[in-house]
């Protein structure tokens, strides 16, 4: 299915565990096999399968009693590298660490929105939020990234 390695990277990005993460997307994949039939019916279909993998990540969550962020992905391996390199390591870390602070509904906006690329209007369908909610989200959290990444640029380090 195209749409796996998109479903994968959303619970990812929801779980923080790459084999949860995995598990979570082969039951995805079963529910979506066993409404087939609806298949014709369905407007929108990457938006349904999106929406699909965050119910199930959340179901998952609350069967397991499993806190969101419990493992961080602060784990930047130290390799022989350029300084290009290591400025561009160093930025996905300050980003990570920005993203961090968003809330988890902002966090799953992000991630539709920069990673994934999906439209304003996919992102309302998935998260059952307005248009106008999600537009507002994204901007706020670009303004935010913007505004720390020139603390980090002005001082050599975020507040």
């Amino acid at each position: 299915m195209p749409q796996s390695d998109k479903m994968y990277r959303y619970a990812f990005s929801i779980l923080k565990n790459k084999e949860l993460a995995k598990d979570v997307v082969q039951e995805c994949l079963m529910k979506i096999w066993d409404k087939r039939k609806i298949l014709p019916q369905i407007k929108s279909y990457d938006s349904w399968v999106m929406r699909i993998t965050r119910n199930q990540c959340y179901d998952w969550v609350k069967t397991n009693r499993f806190s969101i962020g419990d493992e961080a992905l602060n784990n930047i391996a130290n390799i022989d590298e350029t300084d290009y390199e290591s400025i561009l390591k160093d930025n996905e870390l300050w980003l990570s660490r920005i993203t961090d602070s968003f809330s988890q509904k902002n966090k799953e906006i992000f991630h539709l929105r920069e990673v994934e690329e999906m439209t304003y209007q996919e992102i309302a369908e998935v998260m059952s939020l307005s248009l106008s909610d999600v537009k507002v989200s994204v901007y706020r959290m670009r303004q935010k990234i913007k505004s720390s990444f020139r603390k980090i640029e002005g001082y050599g380090i975020a507040n």
